[in-house]
C-alpha cells in the first residue's frame, strides 16, 4: 500500500468530505475515525479504490469504498491532502472510468495489501477486453450508490457501503438475467472486494435501458393533465375513494373519471402485469435453495406480527412525542390516528388468525414509482438491494409478495398527494381550492390502486404468491399497507413535517 495511505493524519482529513456526500447512510452517527484499511491501484495508473474503516461514536463501525485520484497538492478540487500530494474524485475523470469498464471485461484482478478487487463479466456482455473506450459520465441521480452511464449502452452501479456476504442487487439481477425476465436490465459484469475469505459486493455492471425518466416523474407528469382537466369541470370528485381498492378494483371505472385520468389507467395496469411477471420470475427458482418459494408458516405469521407492532410501537411513540410541533391542515388528522392507534393493532392482529395460503418468495423489497423506469412503452424494475437501512440477512429473506404490492400502492398516493406541496408540474393550487384538489388526489388514487391491483391479481391469478381468498389478500394487502404508511409516518416527522398528511391519510383511509 502507497505510503501516503498509511498516515493516520488523512483519515481525519476525509472526515469531513465523507460526512457530507450523498452517499454515505449514517447521517445520524458521528464519525469519530477514519482508517485506510486498503488501497487497491489500477495497474499502471495513479487511480485507487480505498477501503475506508469508519468508527462512531456509538454502534458498530462501517467499511466504505472511495475511488480516488493522487493529484499535486496544489489542485483545487482536492477532497484531502496528504503531504506532497492532494485525493482527487477518480470519478470525475474519464480514464478511471474507462479502466474500470475495461477491468470488467478483462476479468481483472486488483490485488491490495489486505484483500483483492475482483472484476468478472457475465456471458450477457458482448463487449470484449481491449475494445475501444466509451465516453462516459457519472450520473446525477440522487442515490446512496454511485453510478456511471457508458454511451448509453452500459450503467456501472459501484456500492460505497461495503457489507459482507451476497448483494441481492447482484443476486437477484443475476436470476433475473439468466431467467430471462426482459422487464429488468441484464447483468453483463461484477465488481467485489475479498478480504480474508469474505466477499462485499463492490458494484454491478448492466445494459443501459434509454428511458424518459423514472415512473415517479412519468406519474407526476400524468398527473398534470389530469388536474387541469378535473379540477376546470364543475363535477365534485366521487366519494367512492373511500372503499377499499381491493373491492373498488372489481368496480367499474365512470366514464368521466376515465376521461380526466386518461392514459394512466392503463399505465397503472400494465405496471401491475409488471410486478406479477416479476413475482412469477423469482418464484421459478425451485432448484436453487436460496429462491425456491417456501410456506409460510405459523411462526412466520408470529414473527411477522411482532415485527409490525413493534415498528408500529416505536412510531407511535415518535408521533406522541412530536405532536405538539405538528401544525397546519394535519393536526386534526394526528390526533384521530392516535386516537385508532388500537384499531391498528388489530389490523395487524388479524395476521395471526388468518390462515396464509400463499408463499414466502425473494422479492424486491424497496418497491415503489422511482424504482422503476420509464421506457415510453414500458416499464422496467431496477435497484434490487432493499431498503438500505434493514441488514442485509433481513434483504435477502423471503416475504410475501404483497409487500411489494402495498409499496407500490403507497406510492400511488404519495404521488397524487404530493400535489399539495407543488411537486405536480404546472399545478398552482388557488387560494381555497385545497380542499378540492384534495379530494380529486384521493380519487385518483383510489382508481388508479384498484387498476394496478386488478391487473396484478389477474396477471397472478393461480400462482402460488398469491391469496388464493378475498379475505386473505385483505388481511395482508392491509398489514403491509399499514407497515409502509407507519415507516413513513416516522420518515416525514425526522424529515419533511409538512408531508405528514400524507401517510397519516393513508393509515387513516384503512383504520376509519
Amino acid at each position: 500500500m502507497n505510503a501516503i495511505f498509511e498516515d493516520a493524519r488523512l483519515g481525519d482529513a476525509l472526515k469531513e468530505y465523507v460526512a457530507g456526500s450523498r452517499w454515505f447512510r449514517a447521517k445520524t452517527k458521528q464519525i469519530t475515525g477514519i482508517e485506510i484499511e486498503d488501497a487497491l491501484r489500477l495497474p499502471e495508473t495513479d487511480y485507487y479504490f480505498l477501503v475506508l474503516g469508519i468508527r462512531y461514536s456509538e454502534g458498530e463501525g462501517d467499511r466504505y469504498v472511495l475511488p480516488i485520484a493522487l493529484a499535486q497538492a496544489d489542485s483545487g478540487e482536492a477532497i484531502a491532502r496528504a503531504g506532497d500530494h492532494a485525493l482527487t474524485n477518480a470519478l470525475n475523470e474519464k480514464r478511471f472510468r474507462d479502466e474500470l469498464l475495461n477491468a470488467i471485461a478483462c476479468e481483472r484482478r486488483i490485488p491490495g495489501r489486505r484483500g483483492t478487487l475482483i472484476a468478472s463479466r457475465t456471458g450477457a456482455l458482448e463487449r470484449k477486453c481491449g475494445d475501444a473506450a466509451l465516453e462516459s459520465a457519472v450520473s446525477r441521480a440522487e442515490q446512496s450508490n454511485t453510478s456511471i452511464i457508458y454511451n448509453g449502452c452500459y450503467i456501472l452501479k459501484l456500492f460505497r457501503k461495503l457489507e459482507q456476504g451476497t448483494n441481492p442487487d447482484v443476486e437477484i439481477g443475476n436470476f433475473l438475467t439468466v431467467h430471462r425476465f426482459v422487464n429488468t436490465p441484464a447483468v453483463l459484469g461484477n465488481l467485489s472486494y475479498e478480504h480474508e475469505g469474505q466477499a462485499s459486493a463492490a458494484g454491478i455492471l448492466q445494459a443501459f435501458v434509454r428511458n424518459e425518466g423514472d415512473a415517479w416523474k412519468h406519474t407526476l407528469e400524468q398527473l398534470t393533465g389530469f388536474f387541469e382537466r378535473a379540477l376546470a369541470s364543475d363535477t365534485d370528485p366521487p366519494r367512492r375513494e373511500s372503499e377499499h381498492p381491493l373491492e373498488l378494483s372489481s368496480a367499474q371505472v365512470p366514464e368521466k373519471i376515465r376521461s380526466y385520468i386518461g392514459s394512466y389507467l392503463e399505465s397503472a395496469a400494465l405496471l401491475g402485469r409488471r410486478t406479477a411477471e416479476m413475482h412469477a420470475a423469482l418464484a421459478s427458482g425451485a432448484a436453487d435453495a436460496d429462491f425456491a418459494p417456501e410456506p409460510f408458516t405459523a411462526e412466520d405469521a408470529g414473527r411477522l406480527h411482532r415485527d409490525l407492532v413493534g415498528e408500529a410501537d416505536i412510531v407511535f411513540g415518535l408521533l406522541r412525542r412530536k405532536q405538539a410541533a405538528v401544525s397546519g391542515a394535519v393536526v386534526e388528522p394526528v390526533r384521530e390516528l392516535l386516537r385508532l392507534e388500537n384499531h391498528v393493532a388489530e389490523r395487524f392482529a388479524a395476521i395471526q388468525e388468518q390462515s396464509v395460503s400463499a408463499v414466502r418468495i425473494r422479492h424486491h423489497g424497496d418497491y415503489h414509482l422511482g424504482q422503476v423506469l420509464y421506457t415510453g412503452r414500458d416499464f422496467m424494475i431496477i435497484d434490487f438491494e432493499g431498503e438500505p437501512a434493514r441488514p442485509l440477512a433481513e434483504r435477502r429473506a423471503k416475504a410475501l409478495a404483497l409487500r411489494d404490492v402495498a409499496g407500490m400502492v403507497r406510492s400511488f398516493q404519495y404521488a397524487a398527494f404530493a400535489a399539495l406541496f407543488g411537486q405536480v408540474p404546472g399545478l398552482v393550487i388557488a387560494p381555497g381550492s385545497r380542499e378540492r384538489v384534495e379530494a380529486w388526489a384521493a380519487a385518483w388514487n383510489a382508481y388508479v390502486s384498484a387498476a394496478y391491483l386488478q391487473s396484478y391479481f389477474g396477471a397472478a391469478e393461480g400462482k402460488p404468491f398469491v391469496p388464493d381468498n378475498a379475505r386473505e389478500r385483505r388481511v395482508l394487502l392491509d398489514a403491509f399497507l399499514l407497515q409502509k404508511a407507519l415507516y413513513e409516518v416516522g420518515y416525514e416527522l425526522n424529515n419533511r413535517p409538512d408531508w405528514l398528511q400524507i401517510p397519516v391519510l393513508g393509515i387513516l383511509s384503512l383504520v376509519r
